[in-house]
């Protein structure tokens, strides 16, 4: 049909869009303050079981789970995997820190156990941009490992975008 619009970059199966935001957590990041076991510097242990064992799993259920403890408190190793081991089953990921920081490592632990060779020899557009709050070491991951597959690689939009590596 003379006139029709069409979109070539869909039309390109060499042409490869990799989206961060696929893998972004369906709730997003949630944080578990552990403050409040702290309320004297010390966390005691039958006062934290009680309290993690309160939590409710589904409350962290397919999120990133931030682990905080802010307060100057002696801080037991144990908490850290008393309290992951509650929410274990319903957690997308766990880790100890400040959401960012957390979401930093979710995207770490994420994209290496991705099977790049679906990447091998292709154009590939790292997409930019977003709703979500995608951690630029996130890129950098994507990056690297695009890198050693991708015949090309560039970052942005379709329309727009930066050459970022030739093979």
């Amino acid at each position: 049909m003379e006139g029709e619009i069409r979109n070539r970059v869909a039309e390109n199966e060499s042409l490869v869009v990799f989206d961060l935001e696929d893998y972004f957590p369906p709730v997003g990041v949630k944080t578990l303050d552990l403050a409040p076991l702290a309320a004297n510097g010390i966390i005691r242990e039958s006062e934290a079981r009680d309290f993690i064992s309160r939590l409710n799993p589904d409350d962290f259920a397919d999120a990133v789970v931030a682990v905080q403890l802010d307060a100057d408190t002696i801080i037991p190793q144990w908490i850290w995997p008393m309290a992951a081991a509650q929410l274990a089953e319903d957690a997308l990921y766990i880790g100890v820190g400040s959401e960012a920081d957390v979401l930093s490592q979710y995207y770490a632990q994420r994209l290496s156990r991705l099977d790049w060779s679906a990447y091998a020899h292709k154009k590939v557009l790292l997409k930019g941009c977003g709703q979500y709050p995608v951690p630029p070491s996130a890129y950098v991951q994507a990056a690297m490992h695009l890198r050693l597959s991708a015949q090309k690689l560039m970052y942005g939009e379709a329309c727009s975008n930066v050459p970022i590596y030739r093979g």
